[in-house]
């Protein structure tokens, strides 16, 4: 029995026999269109729920995110907000992935700046902190070769497992011009450097840190978080 294959805008019809593909026929209104040969996969898909994050009780945001690394995730986004200074300024994080809640204790009150920022994001995310003039890299040097940074690159994609399975999640990376130090992957881009923020206080590594590696493109928010991270140099596969 022979099926359609379209190519462009022409039906060929074949009699060919091929391993691992199947007959499809697809029915409009009762009435078959067309019948052709395919072969079935399994596809991986990503998921991304949404998480809270409570303050002393008090919510201060909802955002989505892929739910890997949250506690990082949470540490980092309440260091960029300005809402702690450092791990010190932490008396507890306890994080419930199946209720996509964080529940958060600082030292003092919380105060949060009455302006807001809507970021670049496809999310339109938005943000407290995002004075570019208080950051500053004076005294941040880093000497890489240019073969270092492909290296590291390609470490960068050795460890994007959900990258290289459904090519639908950003992967960013901390690195020494010789190593890895930390990586995260997320549905958002700025997510991933919010994990990695988290992890570097938590793991406290971040004042080794030196280049920031990124699958996606670069807005102004992550140059002024990787500014804050006190990492001199971002390198992105896109832009």
């Amino acid at each position: 029995m022979g099926f359609y294959q379209f190519r462009g805008e022409n039906r060929e019809w074949t009699d060919r026999e091929v391993v691992g593909e199947r007959p499809l026929t697809i029915n409009v209104n009762g009435k078959e269109l067309v019948r052709f040969l395919c072969t079935p996969e399994k596809l991986t898909y990503l998921v991304e729920r949404p998480l809270t994050i409570n303050v002393n009780g008090k919510e201060l945001v909802r955002f989505l995110c892929t739910p890997e690394k949250l506690t990082y995730l949470v540490v980092g986004f309440l260091y960029y907000e300005g809402i702690i200074q450092g791990i010190e300024d932490l008396l507890m994080v306890r994080v419930c992935e199946e209720d996509g809640v964080a529940d958060v204790q600082i030292e003092g009150e919380l105060c949060l700046p009455e302006k807001k920022a809507i970021t670049s994001g496809c999310g339109g995310g938005v943000t407290y902190n995002i004075d570019f003039s208080a950051q500053s890299l004076e005294n941040v040097a880093c000497e890489v070769t240019p073969e270092q940074l492909f290296d590291r690159m390609a470490d960068l994609y050795e460890h994007a497992v959900k990258y290289k399975e459904t090519r639908g999640i950003h992967t960013s990376a901390l690195a020494t011009p010789d190593a890895l130090l930390a990586y995260a992957e997320d549905v958002g881009r700025h997510n991933t450097l919010d994990k990695l923020m988290g992890e570097s206080l938590l793991r406290r590594f971040s004042g080794r840190a030196k280049i920031l590696l990124s699958s996606g493109r670069i807005s102004s928010e992550m140059l002024l978080k990787a500014a804050k991270m006190r990492v001199p140099i971002v390198v992105s596969r896109t832009s």
